[in-house]
């Protein structure tokens, strides 16, 4: 399939370790090659104990989210989507699967950690930004908050 061509997305759980790779391998993409994070801090203990979503085109994933309890909320983390895939709501649906998994879980609200640049995207889904700007792997980012229902 050529690079970027729209086909239909399916945003859910991974469902086997070729998934659950080719998640990490989109993160890598995104955030280590795109943005120079380092690459020692992109895969963390909480991958272990987070459910990692996938956004699949085709027999692709071209994007992947992550969720885990903490401090009695539901932690999303790792949004990410390949650049050729951006501008096609893959984000929004990622995060409504995480939501999903959040609500079903019997979390009331959700947190996360925004790149400073991106806390429209958030925001547009509900979130709220709290406290003061901090930096993650050398990026200024903002604790928001979501109540999910």
């Amino acid at each position: 399939m050529e690079e970027g061509k729209h086909v239909p997305v399916v945003c859910r759980p991974v469902e086997n370790e070729t998934e659950r790779s080719a998640a990490m391998d989109v993160r890598v993409e995104v955030f280590v090659v795109e943005q120079g994070c380092p690459p020692e801090e992109e895969s963390d203990e909480f991958d272990a104990v987070a459910l990692h979503f996938v956004a699949v085109a085709g027999d692709r994933v071209v994007g992947t989210a992550r969720a885990y309890e903490m401090d009695g909320c539901a932690k999303i983390g790792r949004v990410a989507v390949k650049r050729s895939h951006r501008g096609q709501g893959i984000g929004a649906a990622l995060m409504e699967a995480a939501h999903a998994w959040a609500r079903e879980s019997g979390f009331s609200e959700c947190i996360l950690h925004a790149q400073t640049p991106v806390i429209g995207f958030y925001a547009s889904l509900g979130y709220r930004a709290e406290g003061e700007e901090f930096y993650e792997a050398d990026i200024p980012h903002y604790r928001m908050r979501r109540k999910i229902t």
